[in-house]
């Protein structure tokens, strides 16, 4: 499974699988949060450390982008591990002579938590354990994959209906539009009128000023573009692969878009559109940060 070919994926998700080995059960569990970029991290007895790059590998094989954790625990036997009796004994003389100035008691994980007293046996199938150990991180990722799929579904239904009612205000913003600067000519024709009687006026220069403001007051390239954009996201959300960052992108398109339509138009009914858009805008980009 590679980046690019899979359905709409959210990067929240979890992931678990396990397997019995000859000294044990090993269990992988994975969970991913929303990141910018990817980021993998993998917790693992230290003796396992060496497997840190190959277990971030299959992770990059499979995400584009999350925090990815990785925790990896080995549970019950004793066949693989070894235990230095000898250094235990000394950890455990001077852990007593420190704990004897602070009155305190000596305990195990005291003795455990300093050096190598629990380590792997050399003659333990350490590559054997780590060939399951990797085996089984693939699967608690691709489980963990199936989870990020399935939340990824229920935001692309989501997006979807939100994409349509944007579409639908934008719809009803053109009609408006249109209008403004007509309006704009016609509020401009009557106030020149009354002030006319004491004043002369340039017509010629007059109605270069109103063709002047007329442009600035259309909209209609801004329209056009809104539009243009809407489709871009409806193309990336029937399409596959990792879309977060591209709809990102066409967020804030739409948002320099319909800034300056609401900037420019001025008039009430286009604007309390305006603004609903933009409301529903925010909440398609609160959504698309969930997005791989």
């Amino acid at each position: 499974m590679t980046p690019g070919v899979e359905e709409l994926r959210s990067m929240t998700g979890y992931g678990r699988a396990e397997s019995d080995w000859e000294a044990g059960r090993v269990t992988v569990e994975a969970r991913s949060l929303n990141h910018r970029f990817l980021e993998v991290s993998v917790r693992a007895p230290r003796d396992l450390l060496f497997l840190d790059n190959e277990l971030k590998k299959i992770a990059r094989d499979r995400f584009s982008r999350g925090k990815v954790e990785i925790y990896i625990s080995i549970e019950g036997g004793t066949k693989g591990f070894a235990v230095d009796l000898e250094k235990a004994r000394q950890v455990l003389s001077v852990l007593e002579d420190i704990a004897e100035l602070s009155g305190d008691k000596v305990r195990l994980e005291h003795v455990l938590s300093v050096g190598d007293v629990v380590g792997w046996n050399e003659k333990a199938d350490v590559k054997g354990l780590a060939d399951i150990v990797l085996s089984v991180a693939g699967q608690a990722l691709d489980r963990m994959g199936e989870h990020r799929t399935q939340e990824g579904s229920a935001i692309q239904k989501d997006l979807t209906g939100r994409l349509m009612n944007l579409r639908n205000m934008s719809m009803k913003m053109a009609p408006l539009a249109e209008s403004v600067p007509k309006r704009i000519a016609q509020n401009l024709e009557e106030f020149l009128k009354r002030i006319e009687k004491n004043e002369v006026v340039d017509h010629q220069r007059l109605e270069a000023e109103i063709a002047i403001l007329s442009q600035r007051a259309d909209v209609s390239e801004e329209l056009t573009r809104l539009e243009a954009h809407l489709d871009a996201m409806d193309k990336i959300l029937e399409g596959r692969g990792p879309a977060g960052r591209r709809m990102d992108f066409l967020i804030q398109e739409l948002i320099r878009e319909v800034n300056t339509i609401g900037s420019k138009a001025g008039v009430v009914d286009l604007s309390t559109i305006v603004v609903d858009f933009k409301t529903e805008l925010e909440k398609v980009r609160e959504q698309v940060q969930n997005i791989e």
